[in-house]
């Protein structure tokens, strides 16, 4: 491939990369979330179509309940890869799974993940269907209009793949191509304003299948999900266009708004990870180097 991207100083085999070489292929990718890739599983097909049955009114305490239940139901994709994603022995792994843990233990409760498709992840929360969503949400201008956000723990760069053979060299070129993205995320909103054609999928792993296919002209996303796909087909036919998105997004936990006892309690679970290094060893374990957004 004709570009990477962005060099891992140092890089050392991650634990992604073991579990490629245990067989994690594209294949079982595809197979372990339906036709998409990126998200179904115990949130089923609906997603956010109605309540998980431990939902209650979107006015009462949810940390209250949460400590009172003794579980905090998390919503994610659960196929993005690496970030929370099922291995070849169908367990949930994934930095974000890890960082996710983390939280139900410093709420001192049990974890309980529903995984959802990402168009319909966010509008979980209101519905009361889970307490937090964990699945590399952009914290935007948009969304912190009717959710809250906490602290950012990990910061995002987006790029963008095209076939190895596309005539295309720069962003600029973009407009009037066909960009393979789910309809709802900050990718497609930049792509969009590069003047592309948004063409729906459900997740990653079909949006980069299509361009590997060459069914679409280019698709975005964080430069962390190429270089995780790169690394498990290296035979791929994409390269990445050399300059980085324009804009560069922070990363956090969302919820419902009017939850400040939980933002806050979250946020000094978060606010102590990063403190004590537990962020940077889970980034590195998965990614290869630290994510943590300077503060």
């Amino acid at each position: 491939m004709n570009s990477t991207p962005r060099p891992v100083p140092g890089q050392r085999p991650t634990r992604r990369l073991t579990l490629a070489a245990g067989g994690v292929g594209i294949a079982a990718l595809l197979a372990a979330c339906s036709s998409d890739g990126d998200s179904r599983g115990a949130g089923g097909p609906g997603g956010a179509g109605g309540s998980d049955g431990g939902g209650g009114s979107v006015d009462e305490d949810i940390l209250a309940r949460i400590k009172e239940n003794g579980t905090v139901r998390i919503g994610l994709e659960g196929t993005y890869r690496p970030y929370a994603f099922h291995d070849d022995s169908n367990e949930l792994v994934g930095f974000e799974k890890d960082i996710a843990d983390k939280i139900a233990e410093g709420l001192g409760v049990q974890p309980e993940y529903i995984e959802t498709e990402w168009d319909s992840l966010i509008a979980g929360l209101d519905v009361d269907r889970y307490d937090l969503v964990i699945n590399n949400v952009a914290i935007t201008e948009e969304r912190q209009q009717k959710y809250a956000f906490t602290e950012p723990y990990a910061q995002s760069i987006g790029r963008i793949a095209v076939p190895e053979d596309s005539e295309v060299q720069t962003a600029e070129e973009l407009e009037g191509k066909r960009s393979a993205q789910t309809a709802t995320s900050n990718w497609a909103a930049q792509m969009e304003e590069l003047g592309a054609e948004i063409v729906p999928v459900q997740g990653f792993a079909e949006a980069i299948e299509l361009v590997v296919q060459g069914r679409v002209d280019a698709t975005a996303n964080d430069f962390i999900s190429f270089q995780t796909y790169q690394e498990e087909h290296p035979e791929a036919p994409f390269r990445l266009l050399d300059a980085e998105l324009p804009t560069d997004v922070a990363v956090g936990v969302i919820m419902q708004q009017g939850q400040q006892a939980l933002l806050d309690e979250v946020n000094g679970i978060l606010e102590t990870l990063k403190g004590d290094g537990t962020l940077t060893a889970i980034y590195e374990e998965w990614v290869g180097q630290d994510i943590t957004p300077e503060a």
